[in-house]
């Protein structure tokens, strides 16, 4: 296939197909139609994603704030619904306009401004000030994407009672059980989850597990299904809908209120029938539909006195998809499912962390969906930006008056060192792509309306800006100035500033506007490349199709379109096998990889199930747990809750012992101190657990490579036969050599196609020369997060300091931070570790893989068996002009196979079209 093409040519590509596939003629076979309507299915994919706006995603946990945040780059913190609770979400677009000028006209005819019961820090709105339009598009979701949805949650429910109670048989009912087709309908779902809520009645039978042992997940996923089968059951016409709906009334039935909970008892259906025109003008009745809602659409004219965005939506249209927080309640499956899908259309991910905890895990699921998307990793290495929000939350940490280098700054304060190590999970080094934000900091310095908000958001910004206004300020600016003095050139200086100018919002929105003008025009030809790689596979395979119905009888053209079916089997593989590999050298892998392209079903079950490799986090977290549970840090603590003042208290010097000694000893010391005081003792469990884990993780790697080679091995298996017959070397040999004419060329080639063909033995060649040397104890021991054999601030050797500086260094947080470091610090040398030994082999195989993929001939390359030329005086005229050797200078009754454009002369004018189509663009 052409290199890369740029959106222009891509958009070409996707109406020349479909101008193909209005003139080609599909034969009547089953398998025929599935791949014409696969082809229909990637063209319109590919078509959407040329024509649709850059994308930037927001996502975070619950009440980490990012639909105020969100709504405050814009200019209205109220814009959205906000709530600082776990409450249902949904996916809401936001597409971006610049609003007119003051006093122009806009797109809505009032705008709530600031009022005075919303406090002394609300100012009344700018001349103009960004709105949303009075109408909002409310996309219900299709029944083929509402059944996926259904069947993705019960798959994983059934997967997971199987697991914890198989005796329940969830398998078995709700295995391959789809309530939307089954004439059954719900009612074998409804009788099943009796088990989850039995009857609470005399005469009811003994349940088979206990109810109070299953799950609160399980129980969850049962309670969100019960929803999706009461809206579906309830409404008439909404399903594949798009309904324009007042954003009043989309406000109203969003803002959910109080959280939904589990259900005590079995939930029974609950029929209240609904239609589309319904929804329309009911608040009420849209929320009955809510869990048939994909996406809310609204239209949003930014305030240009807030965000200037003329030129830059003139270069690249934009748009915001603000995603539900994970973790909220009364959602299971159905917002995973639905993120997963809309992530697939994201170009740019905006994570939005909480500051004070900035290690939250539901974010990073997010992220696993983009990994597992089979986005190549040098896109996402751009895909990212990073908000630590709510930065008016932390707290300004205590500096010595001792020039101290960038890392030990950082390591001063949990919330900066934080943000500093899990921002970098996503940004890869790209430390100017992380932001430090507030929204209380915007409103407060641009007084930022927020009076449509809900009374307690207000009480809880109301009280966050009496909490700025009674602390110093500026607040950050001696930090910052000790970062620019270490690190001149780095971001800290300017991020903590920014964050104490105004939240920010301003870094936030230049660095919006830098992703767009660098990154935005290539991601989204990336998105639309990989649209483009599934359509032309599904064009060689619908191709396929209807050669084999042409060639029916001919024993020539059965040879030739077996030979086409192995090497486009290889190619798939080959193809396939690479994608693993380079979802690999991302650093993903700590879920099963998913295949993005859609054709995961055509791959062998062996390797579908794969288990994944040794996951990074497994092993991170494992580190953790040790060396929390070292023995050390709870006897600091105990006597910091035993001394008056709450301080680890300072051993006392050795003295003599006041027993008789053994017979024939001399007396000792008794030293009163224990290992907890000094460094030795820890460096030492310290280098030892890294030794340990990393050994252990290397043997876990060596097995995992040895099931991976043998799945992939079995997988060619089918191929290495087909290598092995009599006839399949001479055959190749002579497709080889008519497009490559080097017969040294040619033997290469066949021997880099016969060895890929055993990975097992690929492995043990290419690893042994890619081997990732362990790092040196001693280097081990240095990265220690105190000096070695040192004594600690609660040593007796210590002296005494002033007692401010006592407090602060004998402080129980002292402690806490310190075994912060150490396991932070043994987990990332650990996750290090494992990432150089899996990216050494993960390097040599790709490389290997890739210059397979390259010697693979295209279906260009092989021609079809050549026929008998025509007489050079056939009577229907047909003969054109004669070769030197005799024949009529054609390549057959079709036509090359190979690149030739429509109408070059000799070209048989029974070509079909998806032939034309093909050979143009296989060399566009």
């Amino acid at each position: 296939m052409a290199p890369q093409l740029n959106l222009t040519e891509l958009r070409r590509f996707a109406d020349d197909t479909l101008a193909m596939l209005e003139q080609q003629e599909i034969p009547g076979t089953q398998e025929a139609h599935d791949r014409h309507a696969e082809v229909m299915r990637f063209v319109l994919e590919l078509r959407d994603r040329v024509r649709k706006p850059v994308t930037f995603g927001v996502v975070g946990e619950f009440s980490v704030g990012k639909s105020l945040l969100l709504g405050s780059v814009l200019g209205r913190p109220d814009l959205l619904p906000v709530e600082d609770r776990k409450a249902t979400g949904n996916i809401t677009v936001l597409r971006l306009r610049q609003a007119p000028a003051s006093g122009a006209d806009g797109i809505d005819e009032a705008t709530p401004s600031a009022s005075a019961e919303s406090g002394p820090h609300q100012n009344t709105s700018p001349p103009r000030s960004t709105r949303t339009a009075p109408t909002a598009e409310v996309h219900y979701l299709s029944e083929k994407r509402l059944r996926a949805c259904v069947r993705s949650i019960m798959t994983d429910l059934a997967d997971g009672m199987d697991e914890d109670h198989p005796v329940l048989g969830a398998g078995h009912v709700l295995g391959d059980y789809d309530p939307l087709t089954d004439s059954r309908g719900w009612g074998p779902f409804d009788q099943w989850i009796s088990c989850l809520w039995p009857a609470n009645t005399p005469d009811a039978p003994q349940p088979l597990i206990d109810p109070i042992q299953i799950s609160a997940t399980h129980v969850a996923a049962a309670t969100e299904l019960c929803r999706i089968r009461d809206a579906l059951l309830s409404q008439t016409d909404v399903l594949g809908t798009v309904q324009h709906v007042s954003t009043k009334v989309v406000r109203e039935a969003l803002d959910h209120g109080t959280e939904e909970r589990i259900p005590t008892s079995k939930p029974r259906p609950r029929i209240q029938p609904f239609s589309a025109a319904e929804v329309e003008k009911n608040a009420e009745i849209l929320a009955r539909s809510f869990m048939l809602i994909e996406r809310v659409v609204f239209d949003v004219e930014v305030s240009p006195e807030h965000w200037e965005l003329h030129q830059l939506l003139a270069e690249h249209p934009l748009q915001f998809l603000d995603f539900p927080g994970i973790g909220g309640a009364g959602s299971y499956g159905r917002d995973v499912h639905l993120s997963r899908s809309e992530l697939a259309e994201v170009h740019t991910i905006l994570v939005v962390l909480d500051s004070r905890k900035p290690g939250g895990r539901g974010v990073e699921e997010f992220w696993g969906m983009l990994v597992k998307d089979g986005r190549p990793p040098e896109a996402l290495a751009k895909a990212a930006l990073v908000a630590a929000n709510s930065f008016d939350r932390v707290l300004v940490p205590t500096l010595p008056d001792i020039e101290l280098p960038k890392s030990e700054l950082l390591q001063r304060s949990d919330s900066l060192n934080g943000i500093h190590v899990h921002s970098d999970k996503f940004v890869k080094g790209r430390e100017s792509a992380v932001v430090a934000t507030s929204s209380v900091s915007a409103i407060r310095r641009y007084g930022l309306p927020y009076a449509e908000l809900s009374q307690g958001t207000r009480d809880v910004i109301e009280d966050a800006l009496q909490k700025l206004d009674q602390g110093p300020h500026p607040r950050w600016e001696s930090t910052a100035a000790r970062f620019d003095q270490v690190d001149p050139q780095g971001p800290w200086g300017r991020r903590l500033r920014d964050a104490e100018h105004d939240g920010g919002i301003r870094a936030l929105q230049r660095l919006i506007e830098s992703q767009l003008r660098s990154n935005g025009t290539e991601q989204k030809v990336e998105r639309a490349e990989a649209s483009r790689r599934k359509l032309w596979s599904a064009l060689l395979a619908l191709q396929y199709q209807i050669r084999q119905e042409s060639s029916d009888g001919d024993p020539g053209a059965a040879e030739y379109n077996r030979l086409l079916d192995q090497i486009r089997r290889f190619r798939f593989l080959v193809d396939a096998l690479l994608s693993q590999l380079r979802d690999l050298r991302g650093g993903v892998p700590d879920a099963a990889q998913e295949q993005g392209s859609g054709t995961d079903t055509q791959l062998p079950q062996v390797v579908r199930e794969l288990p994944p490799p040794p996951s990074l986090a497994s092993a991170a977290g494992q580190v953790l747990e040790e060396v929390y549970d070292w023995a050390e840090w709870e006897q600091l603590l105990l006597r910091a809750r035993t001394d008056k003042k709450g301080l680890v208290t300072k051993s006392k010097a050795p003295t003599a012992s006041p027993r008789k000694p053994l017979p024939g000893r001399k007396p000792v010391q008794m030293p009163t101190e224990s290992a907890a005081d000094t460094s030795k003792g820890y460096i030492t469990r310290f280098t030892a657990l890294v030794a340990g884990r990393t050994d252990q993780a290397e043997k876990e790697l060596k097995q995992w490579l040895t099931s991976w080679q043998t799945a992939w091995k079995d997988t060619f298996e089918e191929l290495r036969l087909w290598f092995e017959e009599p006839g399949t070397i001479p055959l190749l040999e002579e497709v080889f050599l008519a497009y490559i004419g080097d017969a040294i060329e040619v033997e290469n080639r066949l021997e880099q196609l016969w060895n890929a063909l055993d990975p097992q033995d690929v492995v043990e060649r290419q690893a042994a020369s890619h081997a990732a040397d362990p790092l040196p104890e001693e280097d081990v021991a240095e990265r220690f997060p105190a000096q070695a054999d040192h004594a600690l601030p609660w040593h007796h050797g210590v002296r005494d300091l002033d007692p401010m500086t006592e407090s602060q260094e004998r402080h129980p947080q002292m402690v806490t931070q310190f075994r912060l470091y150490a396991a932070n610090t043994a987990a990332s040398l650990v996750t290090d570790r494992l990432n150089r030994l899996l990216s050494a082999r993960v390097d040599a195989l790709i490389g290997f893989y890739k210059e397979t993929a390259v010697f693979l001939p295209t279906d260009d390359d092989i021609r079809p068996p050549r026929s008998e030329p025509p007489e050079p005086d056939a009577p229907d005229g047909s003969g054109g002009p004669t070769a030197p050797d005799g024949g009529s200078g054609q390549d057959g009754p079709d036509g090359p196979v190979g690149p030739s454009g429509a109408g070059q002369p000799g070209e048989a004018p029974g070509r079909q079209p998806i032939d034309q189509l093909i050979s143009t663009w296989r060399n566009a």
